[in-house]
């Protein structure tokens, strides 16, 4: 336990009440009933740190107190409607079933419902039932916050998912330590849909509207984590629902919490739609939490109403990442920009010598020896005549000198020589000779 009392005074004393500079005197009590307990310090319980605590001494509590765990239990089973149930050590199973908000109608084999406070709440139209699975995650809740959350006494509840496998009550309920907020910020950053629906308790810490006039309720501010400081967030359209969360009220909201980080500090956030998933309730001055409650019940009509005053927001695309401009490349040379040449078949290995390198057959023979000089002529010059068809075409002069003959070979006398005409015969005429020649005719 978190709290006792001094027998003689009834003094309420706490967990930092115990060791110095702070002394407790005479014996002392429960702070719910006449049991006695002592007060234990801080130590060390297997390498782990144990908080300060009063424990009970020989007896338990009370048949009356509230704080006994057994009691609970049975009262938790009888008010579920059948969904939950004590094992025989002692450990509440609670089972969810697939829609959180199913009224079950009480029944042979169920258990009696509700406290009847709530039943007396809910004649009222708009002061609807809790669903009887929410209402026993709240009584739960309540019993908890009696002991302060302690983990000795959060280990004696357990949940049975709809479909899905028994876990503890710390992976189905958060809160209200920072310790609890950050492990389900954790989870929901790489999980963010999670297979069942999820619980979150805490006090309001402050009330607040954002720029579409849309309540909200924070029950954190500023929880530390690795990856940053985040707050907890209730919000809705409907400002019925969330017109009962005042600061100070203790609230247990269920429903697919998520992480909206569209903001400057990012949240754990539930956007709530229905009444049932809020159940609030008070703690009294002396530590004693009433009965839970739900908030007031919204017509179709208001809630259509509420909805076209104030729409809820749209989602933000998600940009699409955009490839980075290219660089600005310094200009290439024309050569670069050329496509390439095609390819060629593979060359000959012996290719003969190109026309241009031979040297002009006309320009190496020699002249006739015979060749008359050509005659003045006082007549204008007329144009050539063309060519005789059976003459060889002038071969195109050469790029490059040609390379000087070299000597003359020996000539056979017994061979006919080809060389010179024979006698009696023409000359062949050639090139400007012949031109010259033609000339010199008489018309």
């Amino acid at each position: 336990m978190h709290r006792a009392r001094e027998k003689d005074t009834g003094r309420h004393v706490f967990r930092r009440h115990i060791g110095p500079p702070r002394a407790l005197h005479g014996d002392l009590i429960c702070w719910k009933c006449t049991a006695p307990c002592i007060a234990v310090g801080a130590r060390l319980h297997a390498g782990q740190p144990v908080q300060a605590h009063y424990r009970l001494e020989d007896r338990g509590h009370d048949a009356s107190c509230p704080l006994d765990p057994d009691t609970v239990a049975g009262r938790v089973a009888r008010g579920s409607y059948g969904l939950a149930e004590v094992d025989t050590g002692g450990t509440v199973r609670l089972t969810l079933p697939r829609r959180l908000d199913d009224m079950l109608p009480p029944g042979p084999d169920r258990g009696t419902g509700p406290a009847t406070e709530a039943e007396e709440d809910s004649v009222a139209p708009d002061r609807p039932l809790l669903p009887p699975a929410v209402a026993t995650a709240a009584e739960i809740a309540r019993f908890l916050q009696l002991h302060d959350h302690e983990a000795e006494i959060a280990a004696r509840f357990r949940v049975h998912p709809h479909q899905g496998r028994l876990i503890p009550w710390t992976d189905f309920c958060y809160g209200p330590l920072h310790e609890s907020y950050t492990r389900l910020f954790s989870r929901l950053r790489t999980t963010p849909h999670l297979p069942h629906p999820v619980a979150v308790v805490g006090t309001v810490q402050r009330v607040s509207r954002d720029s579409t006039y849309s309540p909200s309720a924070d029950l954190a501010v500023g929880v530390p984590s690795r990856a940053g400081q985040f707050h907890v967030t209730v919000r809705s359209d409907l400002a019925d629902l969330m017109e009962p969360l005042a600061v100070g009220t203790d609230v247990l909201a269920v429903g697919g919490w998520e992480i909206y980080a569209r903001g400057s500090t990012p949240a754990l956030r539930l956007w709530v739609d229905s009444p049932w998933q809020l159940a609030f309730w008070h703690t009294a001055e002396d530590g004693t939490p009433t009965t839970p409650r739900c908030p007031a019940r919204v017509t179709p009509a208001h809630a259509a109403m509420e909805r076209w005053r104030n729409p809820a927001p749209q989602p933000r695309p998600t940009p699409t990442p955009r490839a980075p401009a290219p660089t600005a490349q310094p200009p290439q040379p024309p050569e670069l920009h050329r496509p390439a040449p095609e390819p060629h078949p593979p060359e000959p290995a012996h290719e003969p010598e190109p026309e241009l390198h031979r040297p002009d057959p006309e320009l190496h023979r020699p002249a006739p020896e015979h060749e008359p000089e050509p005659e003045p002529h006082d007549s204008p010059a007329e144009p050539p005549a063309p060519l005789d068809e059976a003459a060889p075409p002038r071969q195109p002069v050469a790029l490059t000198p040609p390379s000087p003959p070299g000597p003359p070979e020996p000539r056979d006398p017994s061979a006919p020589s080809s060389a010179r005409p024979e006698p009696g015969s023409t000359p062949p005429r050639r090139g400007i000779g012949r031109w010259l020649r033609r000339r010199r005719r008489p018309s």
